[in-house]
């Protein structure tokens, strides 16, 4: 991966999305549970994975994440250019995230990881807001979503999808709210 930095807060540490991770990350993109939630559903191959890992690892418009608690994997995360420009020249990126061991789904371990990420876009990247886009479907998400501080934008994409934004003040409400469980 091009970037080469581990982010480390709220009790979990993120780090760049390495070829040894790559099996695993196929096993949990492909587990129905977190497919079903994905714009694209199709099953993806270790060949589509290898090329997508290989075409990725040096795109400066997209930062990869393997989540990581207590040492373990248990899930991936990402920061998007919606331009062409690179990560570190936007004012707003995309986030996407998903936790792949299923243990950990709909755990408060969720919401560390996400705002680890979203601390470290608005704080270390200074981007303006992240975006963030969902299926319409998945009520969990767009909850989820919310109580990081999202609000769904006024112009939505279609029918289908609910796109939402996060600005840092909403952010640091957010994180604020979690600090309580915290553990150090």
């Amino acid at each position: 991966m091009w970037h080469k930095e581990d982010i480390s807060a709220f009790n979990v540490v993120l780090k760049p999305l390495q070829q040894d991770d790559l099996a695993q990350v196929l096993i949990w993109r492909n587990s129905p549970e977190v497919s079903s939630q994905m714009l694209d559903q199709s099953e993806i191959s270790p060949e589509r994975q290898q090329s997508w890992f290989e075409r990725i690892s040096s795109d400066p418009r997209q930062m990869q994440f393997v989540i990581y608690y207590k040492n373990q994997k248990v899930g991936a995360c990402n920061l998007k250019s919606p331009a062409a420009l690179a990560v570190a020249e936007c004012d707003s990126l995309e986030a996407g995230f998903y936790l792949g061991e299923a243990k950990y789904r709909g755990t408060i371990l969720a919401f560390f990881a996400a705002l680890a990420l979203n601390q470290y876009a608005f704080e270390q990247l200074a981007v303006k807001t992240l975006k963030a886009v969902v299926k319409s479907s998945n009520n969990a998400a767009l909850r989820f979503n919310e109580q990081l501080g999202y609000q769904a934008d006024a112009v939505q994409p279609s029918e289908d999808m609910v796109a939402m934004t996060l600005i840092p003040q909403a952010h640091q409400q957010a994180a604020a709210k979690f600090a309580t469980f915290i553990r150090n």
